[in-house]
């Protein structure tokens, strides 16, 4: 407003946003007070509706009248993609006021098309258990248009946080392991353990907030993951999630894609939505191609289970590579062929590259013209040897608003290749999985606080048979 201030109705949820941005949320119609002069308001409707910034002069004792329309920059649901975070909390400090109405709400308002929210243990609570409805299907509250799921998030400090989705019976205990100086010490049952218990109940499953910053965390701490490349051997994790624009999860999602290791990318910004402060709902989303589908629940997790989908907080992709779109397979004879690969890259916010990769490297980098927000590219590429292409957008720090992320950024799950019966194998990616389970082994060992050998052993040699199957990639590796 004309004092520099932030204004909002009083009747609605206003909040700051993770990046610092004052915002609120309606549902089409408000009446907001402001003092004298001129203000700003700036509208948004999600990733696929173009914002609109409107400039207004408040006069004295008059009532200045404001009708907006946003237009739509592309509608993917039209195309069979279907947008949604996959880490939502309704309630997690404060007096706990927030409901699931008012998350559809702001999800409506977002323009994600599945409210996916996750119960937690938070400060000795479980936090909105009470709203887990058996049965592994949608909540009673979900609509035609937009569906609403209540899951848990388990929260293990050490070897990362997970979700679970979809569970039949119930929810898992205990919630939560490795606290220091807490009866729930030890490091046993470990991630793969507490997977396989969500899977026998039907549950979908994947690490949530893995990974940060641009540098390898093998070289680091192993991130927020550790047990990730644990899971991904033996297939107990379905996804991987994106929680804030980074490049450093690359390192070990690549090492997995490059052993033919089929694990989901996903987006979720966790947001605690009850917070004053937080992250935006919906401001880091995944968009799953359902297919033939259309807005089903069971379809858009198994589309993600299958890689039928792409990771964004603001750009929006397109990509096919033969006609197949992510999570697919393209077939050629021994020997390879040609390939024809299409894409386009839609923002609201201007891109800085769109980058095509093949197998981990760089196939080319393609810039923007004009206002920087669209890209359409066909190219036709000879491949010789399995694999997998996908594609990267990424923005610059000082471009992003109003997109709650320190950067624009999107990528596309692999579109995977098979020559012949040649399988995707790689020695270097096979040794980093091979030195990233040392480091956590290492991690394992000296952690006091295990309460028995035989929970120490149980989990130490789920560790050596995950290193065991890079092992095998390793071997495979060198004789092709």
């Amino acid at each position: 407003a004309a004092d520099g201030k932030s204004y909002a109705p009083t009747d609605t949820y206003a909040r700051v946003s993770g990046a610092g941005d004052k915002i609120f949320h309606s549902t089409g119609e408000f009446e907001l007070e402001l003092p004298v002069g001129s203000a700003t308001i700036l509208f948004t409707k999600g990733f696929e509706f173009n914002p609109v910034r409107h400039e207004v002069t408040i006069e004295k004792d008059k009532i200045t009248i404001l009708e907006v329309s946003l237009e739509p920059m592309t509608d993917m649901s039209s195309r069979g993609w279907y947008s949604a975070s996959t880490h939502v909390h309704m309630n997690y400090g404060g007096n706990l006021h927030n409901t699931l109405e008012n998350l559809m709400q702001i999800s409506e308002a977002e323009d994600q098309d599945l409210v996916l929210h996750q119960i937690a243990n938070k400060d000795n609570r479980i936090l909105d258990y009470q709203f887990f409805i058996p049965g592994g299907e949608e909540h009673p509250l979900s609509t035609d248009e937009r569906l609403l799921v209540v899951g848990q998030e388990y929260r293990p400090p050490v070897w990362g946080h997970v979700f679970m989705f979809g569970m039949k019976e119930h929810l898992i205990s205990p919630f939560t392991n490795g606290y220091e100086g807490t009866g729930i010490w030890s490091q046993y049952p470990s991630n793969t353990d507490m997977f396989r218990k969500a899977k026998a109940q039907g549950a979908w499953v994947g690490y949530v907030h893995s990974f940060y910053g641009e540098n390898d965390p093998l070289e680091n701490n192993l991130g927020n993951a550790k047990g990730f490349l644990v899971d991904a051997a033996f297939g107990t994790t379905d996804a991987v999630e994106w929680s804030y624009p980074n490049r450093a999860g690359f390192y070990p999602l690549y090492a997995a894609w490059n052993n033919g290791l089929k694990v989901a990318a996903c987006g979720g910004e966790d947001a605690i939505s009850d917070l004053h402060r937080s992250n935006q709902i919906g401001s880091h989303r995944t968009y799953v191609n359902t297919l033939s589908d259309g807005l089903d629940m069971r379809a858009w997790f198994e589309g993600l289970k299958n890689g039928h989908a792409f990771v964004s907080n603001g750009p929006l992709i397109d990509f096919q590579v033969g006609g197949n779109i992510p999570g697919e397979t393209v077939k050629l004879p021994p020997g390879g062929g040609r390939v024809e690969i299409t894409f386009e890259v839609q923002s609201i916010v201007p891109l800085d590259k769109v980058t095509l990769i093949f197998n981990g490297e760089v196939v080319k980098d393609y810039a923007l013209k004009s206002d920087r927000k669209h890209l359409e590219v066909t190219i036709n590429r000879k491949v010789t040897e399995s694999g997998w292409f996908h594609l990267r957008a990424e923005g610059a720090v000082n471009e992003r608003f109003p997109l709650d992320a320190q950067y624009a950024q999107a990528f596309t799950n692999p579109v995977w290749v098979e020559v012949g019966d040649q399988p995707i194998r790689d020695y270097d990616a096979a040794q980093y999985g091979i030195r990233w389970i040392e480091k956590l082994e290492e991690i394992m060992d000296k952690d006091p606080g295990w309460r028995s050998p035989a929970e120490k052993d149980r989990v130490m040699g789920q560790l050596k048979e995950a290193k065991e199957v890079y092992g095998k990639f390793a071997r495979e590796a060198g004789e092709l």
